[in-house]
């Protein structure tokens, strides 16, 4: 049973199952506001309680959010957004903006398990000619980022960094070479 607790303004749910928003949240969130107008399709993978769609639906003309979690998707949808129950992209065409909070897909706990999905989940990044890529990931994460992310055509726009306890959270916004 997925029973949700919803919030308005902006709108997410969650419960026991799907990822509350905490400071990482938010601080991609202000990383996503100061981003510019791209247009076409935005898509956030690991989208969970569905709040950072609020932010990412004012960039695009479309919001998609996709999750593995079943529950992740209904909180979505009761916020209004379109979710889709995926692994990473391979259910959506290349997009103008793609956003993910790679160190907590889907594990919290197990570092080699989350580099592991991570690679994984940049593997399948689809991201058209000239769009962003925005991205949030812990330092505790061992593989190198930004070599993955410059190997799959992107350069490096901008990179923000945040403590957070024993670790740091670190935004790349990057956009795939033409």
């Amino acid at each position: 049973m997925c029973n949700l607790t919803c919030v308005k303004d902006p709108c997410f749910c969650w419960n026991e199952e799907v990822y509350q928003p905490s400071e990482d949240t938010w601080f991609l969130w202000e990383v996503i506001e100061d981003l510019p107008y791209v247009g076409g399709l935005g898509v956030e993978i690991g989208c969970g309680s569905g709040v950072l769609l609020n932010v990412i639906s004012k960039k695009v003309e479309k919001v998609i959010g996709i999750d593995l979690m079943e529950c992740a998707v209904k909180a979505c949808k009761s916020c209004g957004f379109e979710a889709i129950r995926c692994n990473s992209m391979s259910c959506v065409r290349d997009a103008n903006l793609v956003v993910s909070n790679l160190p907590y897909l889907p594990c919290e706990d197990d570092i080699a398990t989350c580099d592991k999905w991570a690679k994984e989940a940049l593997r399948f990044v689809r991201v058209r000619k000239g769009g962003l890529l925005v991205l949030l990931y812990s330092s505790l994460t061992s593989f190198d980022v930004l070599d993955a992310i410059r190997r799959m055509g992107f350069d490096l726009l901008e990179l923000k960094r945040r403590s957070l306890g024993l670790e740091e959270l670190i935004v790349i916004v990057s956009r795939k070479k033409l």
